[in-house]
């Protein structure tokens, strides 16, 4: 299946229908609802952030003591000890059923060859506590969740707060209406999407794990004051 997303300019509100298809989540933008091929991709703009993010690959975890490995960057590996009382906050895997009004998605994904944007990632905030001047959400901890990005061809599509909300139990999918960058945004979300809550996070850090943190690339993690994990196979 594909998804189809419909911008009638003279309404000036923009309708995103998002659907599932191989597990990755795609649209195809268009200037009408006629048989003509889809219009070509926009460039993509990569919405500004307020601070770099340094991330790292964790070989071994005892504790509070990490030995890691830069992600982002060519590196060594390093063991260090992270702060007390550092905030931590981690990628939680969630449902469609999940998101409730106010939640906040961002929506993270890659153009392809046949000009869709595949979607790669949904990422969700319940309570958004502070917004860059571009309106992305952000986590108590200050992070949007592109911050564990490493692949350059991820970046940020599409974001905004939910208004509203439809459950379709029988078609696997929900509906829910955005307040996008542009004007409204109607988006449909078929179940198997990767979607993941940005929360506090009470797990040990375990080997495996990835994380970021707001730093130049490559910085030490040892005295950061929040630290965003992306568990194991949750990336």
């Amino acid at each position: 299946m594909r998804n189809r997303l419909f911008a009638p300019i003279v309404a000036a509100c923009l309708l995103l229908a998002l659907l599932i298809a191989g597990g990755v989540l795609a649209f195809v933008f268009s200037q009408s609802a006629g048989s003509d091929p889809p219009a070509e991709v926009s460039a993509f703009k990569k919405p500004p952030t307020s601070q770099p993010a340094a991330v790292f690959d964790v070989r071994e975890a005892n504790g509070t003591s990490l030995t890691i490995l830069p992600a982002n960057i060519d590196g060594e590996a390093l063991t260090i000890e992270l702060a007390d009382g550092v905030t931590l906050e981690g990628f939680v895997a969630g449902r469609p059923a999940d998101i409730e009004p106010g939640t906040s998605l961002t929506f993270i994904g890659e153009p392809d060859p046949v000009r869709n944007f595949v979607i790669r990632q949904v990422i969700a905030i319940r309570e958004p506590v502070t917004s860059q001047a571009d309106g992305l959400p952000q986590s108590a901890g200050g992070f949007t969740g592109a911050e564990l990005l490493i692949n350059p061809n991820h970046r940020i599509i599409l974001w905004g707060p939910v208004e509203s909300i439809t459950f379709f139990p029988d078609a696997n999918r929900t509906e829910v209406s955005l307040a996008g960058p542009d004007g409204p945004i109607l988006v449909q979300i078929y179940s198997g999407i990767p979607l993941f809550f940005i929360e506090a996070y009470d797990s040990p850090i375990a080997d495996g794990d990835r994380f970021a943190f707001h730093a130049p690339a490559g910085a030490s993690p040892a005295r950061a004051q929040a630290i965003l994990i992306a568990p194991q196979g949750a990336r």
